[in-house]
């Protein structure tokens, strides 16, 4: 099965909602999750939350029903960059 990926961004002083800032699957999707780990994003590995996410084009504010699930994935990079800094 081909790896997909998704990459969300979000800063609450500019944005009303999470973004879809990259999407890419197969050898590409490796590539880009390759180079995230190297930089040191933490990579949260949802396949449903890919699947619901990757039909949205690049740029796009997420949808409010998606709200509550990409809050708690932001939640878990807050807890790891907390736990990471300590």
């Amino acid at each position: 099965m081909k790896q997909k990926m998704v990459a969300l961004a979000y800063n609450p002083n500019e944005d009303p909602a999470p973004k879809l800032v990259a999407k890419a699957e197969g050898l590409l999707a490796s590539h880009l999750v390759r180079i995230a780990k190297d930089a040191g994003v933490f990579i949260v590995q949802d396949e449903m939350m890919v699947k619901t996410l990757a039909h949205l084009p690049n740029g796009k504010e997420i949808p409010r029903e998606l709200y509550e699930v990409v809050a708690s994935v932001f939640r878990i990079l807050v807890l790891e960059r907390e736990k990471k800094n300590n």
